[in-house]
This record gives C-alpha cells, sequence and structure tokens, in this order.
C-alpha cells in the first residue's frame, strides 16, 4: 500500500502499490528527499496527535502466515523539522515504537504472523512528539510451512536483524532477486555467502 499516494500503480521491479486515496482519515503530504526516486517514497500519510488509534484493516486468508511490513520516511512532511515518536500496533498487540531520528532515512519494521481471522488491523497511536504517519505498507503471503514455529498460535515473529553475508556490495537485496520479499542488508566478507534472518516472538493479545 502506497500510504498517502493518489493512484494505484506498479512499480519497476513489478510489484503492484495500491492507493489509500479512500482512506478517510488522517491527510495526505507530498515530500521530497535527496536520492530517493521510488515513488511510494513522495507522499505520507499523517493522522492527529491525540488520543484515537488511526487503523487500516487489511483482509487476510485466516490460518495462512503473511509478512507485514511497514516504512516511514519523515522527509519533513509537516514543515515543523519535529522527529515524530509514536507507538504502532497489529489489532490491539503492540508492535513497535517509531522513533524518527533523520527526516531523509527509511525506518523499517516487519514481522511474520499467523492470520487468526479473515482481516488484521495496523494502528498507528500514541504520538509523544510530532504526528503519527506511514510512508508503505507491504502484506505478503506466505506459502506452505515456510516460517512455521510451534507458537505461531501465540506469538508473532519481529525481525531483529537480517544481514546478507559474503555479498559484494551493500545494496539492499530484495524481490525480485528475493523471492520472498526479504529486504536483506549486506556485510561485506570474502568466500562466505549466507543470508541469515534473526528474529524476536512477541506475544500475541487476542
Amino acid at each position: 500500500m502506497d500510504c498517502g499516494g493518489p493512484a494505484n500503480f506498479t512499480d519497476a521491479l513489478g510489484l503492484s502499490w495500491t492507493s489509500d486515496v479512500n482512506f478517510i482519515y488522517g491527510e495526505a503530504a507530498s515530500i521530497s528527499v535527496a536520492n530517493e526516486t521510488r515513488k511510494q517514497y513522495t507522499t505520507v500519510r499523517h493522522f492527529p496527535a491525540d488520543s484515537r488509534k488511526y487503523c487500516y484493516r487489511l483482509d487476510v486468508t485466516s490460518r495462512t502466515r503473511y509478512l507485514l511490513r511497514a516504512t516511514f520516511l519523515y522527509g519533513d512532511f509537516d514543515n515543523n523539522n519535529v522527529y515524530p515518536k509514536f507507538d504502532i500496533s497489529v489489532g490491539p498487540t503492540h508492535w513497535s515504537t517509531i522513533v524518527i531520528s533523520d527526516a531523509n532515512t527509511i525506518e523499517s519494521i516487519e514481522l511474520i504472523f499467523l492470520a487468526s481471522s479473515s482481516s488484521i488491523s495496523v494502528c498507528l497511536s500514541n504520538a509523544t512528539t510530532g504526528q503519527p504517519f506511514i510512508s508503505t505498507l507491504e502484506l505478503r503471503q506466505f506459502n506452505g510451512s515456510v516460517y512455521f514455529t510451534a507458537f505461531e498460535n501465540q506469538f508473532f515473529l519481529s525481525v531483529s536483524a537480517r544481514i546478507n553475508f559474503g555479498a559484494d556490495s551493500v545494496d539492499p537485496v530484495r524481490y525480485a532477486l528475493n523471492i520472498w520479499f526479504k529486504m536483506q542488508h549486506d556485510v561485506i566478507f570474502t568466500d562466505v555467502h549466507l543470508s541469515e534472518c534473526f528474529f524476536k516472538q512477541h506475544l500475541l493479545i487476542i
């Protein structure tokens, strides 16, 4: 989902992005960041810094695993140069506290979960500085037993780190070179090629 974007589009990688133009909450804003030309990072959707939760509802298939990724590029969308700090949750379960420390750097978080119903809600709230905002929201379905855990009914997996050992460059690797839509961030060594993910478990609140 291209948050704040005016229309659907397909990017250079062949990934389809859906606009949230019909989302009734918040406001869209345009941003411009040096050396960032991807269309999905030219807009954001931001929300009032009040006591409410502002939620996106996403359709899923029950008993199916998904990758959920949210990204945040501030870009001084409000012309205040006040770095936002706010919470993001999946339904009632706290996912992360987003702390922006650079207007021109993309903050990215992701988790893997087993859907327990036909929809999930991703909510922004509790701003302590600035306004809650979001740049993109991605939902990718996994097939089969990929990322199966014995505790997936009670926990989701939150990515702590993802490193592509032995890479030839420091550029991130993602779809279509990485068919699971994961973004591998590279550490350069020689004669070793091992892509590794590190996860931590979070208790799900039902």
